[in-house]
């Protein structure tokens, strides 16, 4: 078995994107008000997804999957699979008052190839689709700042 060989590690980001309580579609690329974003290369290793979040309140979870398109119907990931959902992790200096500051980091560990067949995908651009529910089940409305950790 070969030892992949990586050239290149990035990320690509969405910043201040609104969190609600239902599945939203969010696209990840590169923007240039972040130094060192990059697009998603065509063909690559997704490695991780980071989430910066504000307004959490403990107990707060995150669910998330990735999709090749912006209407979200075609999953690379799925919302099933283990550890799609994950709890926010409250910052050291923050409180559960509803206006902390936290976050969460899902693996993916998944080589990704662009597809240009896939309606309404993009190249250099991947989707997120997430949602935020408290403890109880009802809807956690949060703030994030969303990086995709890639290699090529």
């Amino acid at each position: 078995m070969a030892i992949q060989q990586f050239t290149k590690f990035g990320f690509s980001v969405a910043e201040a994107i609104s969190v609600t309580g239902s599945l939203t579609v969010h696209a990840l690329s590169s923007d240039s008000d972040i130094k060192f974003s990059s697009a998603v290369p065509v063909s690559c290793y997704l490695d991780s997804i980071e989430f910066e979040l504000s307004a959490l309140t403990d107990g707060d979870i995150v669910t998330m999957f990735l999709a090749r398109d912006s209407a979200g119907d075609v999953p690379i990931t799925s919302v099933h699979a283990s550890g799609a959902s994950q709890k926010a992790t409250i910052g050291k200096t923050s409180t559960s008052s509803g206006s902390a500051k936290g976050g969460c980091s899902f693996t993916i560990g998944k080589d990704f190839h662009y597809d240009s067949t896939v309606s309404n995908s993009a190249q250099g651009t991947l989707y997120l689709v997430v949602k935020c529910l408290d403890g109880s089940g009802s809807a956690a409305p949060c703030t994030a700042d969303v990086r995709l950790n890639w290699r090529a």
